[in-house]
């Protein structure tokens, strides 16, 4: 068996749905992900612009890479009318696929004849992921900013492995979102472009997850009863599979249900440590899941 295809079958046997190769080059999108930055559009997550020399190759975080290994776990895409993204059901995707990662790496290890070198990355680490998705043959990027697989659509984690092998190429995957401005359409607050940026100031995601001030009092009707993240823009796509074949187990199910926004206004720090250690909203901390409660309280005035 080619190694490459050991890989993919061990990438699904952990629990992704699809894995591919990159061969290492400089970043091809580089200076649009300046002018983003240059834009504003980046808001109050300065990290972006700290670390913005390293995402122009990756050999800045791993001088020894040779090819990037990408891997897509599904979570669920089903349409919910929820104040909780759907990537909230489960286990924090950041030590799920981290974890996963590094068992594929050292079942590689045990695949080939020289010492393996490799690095795990997911979102935290400074790599343009979504360019190397696309390198890596998983897809193509939707106007909505996230990589669109033809097969499983587009709520989909993406983690990396930097490797010292040379593996061959996945072949690309063309644009095939078309004429379809679903996404677009679906956005409340008016943040996808027209020109395919993002403007994350405008994003319920970003307002309601990275933003660390008071959320602007104009958007605040638009943002609905969204406690943390927003599914508006990737529900839609016509791509997604609504079945639960394929979604990696941890992701799968919360238990106990998320809570209201009243029992959140209730909560103690301690309460929120027990509810939601584990998983990506802990991350958030109490004080701005509060903030974003009070506001859902208030919009839940105006219907």
């Amino acid at each position: 068996m080619h190694l490459e295809s050991f890989i993919q079958e061990e990438a699904q046997r952990l629990g992704f749905a699809v894995a591919g190769f990159a061969s290492v080059g400089p970043i091809q999108t580089f200076d649009r992900f300046q002018e983003w930055l240059a834009r504003g559009y980046a808001g109050d997550m300065a990290y972006l612009a700290r670390n913005e020399v390293l995402r122009s190759h990756p050999s800045l975080l791993a001088p020894y890479v040779k090819s990037v290994i990408v891997a897509a776990a599904r979570y669920p895409s089903a349409s919910r009318s929820d104040p909780w993204s759907n990537y909230t059901l489960g286990k924090d995707y950041h030590d799920i696929l981290c974890g996963k990662l590094k068992e594929l790496a050292e079942s590689i290890r045990g695949q080939v004849s020289v010492p393996l070198l490799s690095r795990v990355c997911v979102d935290t680490a400074p790599l343009l992921e979504r360019e190397w998705a696309c390198r890596a043959g998983l897809g193509w990027i939707g106007r909505q900013g996230s990589l669109v697989h033809p097969e499983f659509g587009c709520c989909l984690f993406l983690g990396e492995l930097l490797v010292n092998l040379e593996l061959e190429a996945s072949p690309p995957i063309s644009d095939r979102c078309g004429a379809c401005r679903l996404c677009v359409e679906a956005c409340p607050t008016g943040a996808i472009q027209s020109d395919g940026f993002v403007d994350a100031r405008r994003c319920v995601s970003y307002l309601t997850i990275e933003h660390k001030g008071e959320i602007p009092v104009a958007l605040r009707p638009l943002l609905g009863v969204s406690l943390f993240g927003c599914d508006r823009c990737t529900k839609v796509c016509p791509r997604n599979r609504t079945d639960a074949e394929g979604i990696m187990s941890q992701f799968a199910a919360s238990d106990p249900p998320l809570p209201s926004p009243e029992a959140c206004l209730a909560m103690t720090e301690a309460d929120f440590d027990l509810r939601f250690t584990g998983t990506a909203v802990h991350r958030l901390g109490l004080k701005r899941l509060q903030r974003n409660a009070a506001m859902v309280m208030e919009n839940q005035k105006l219907e």
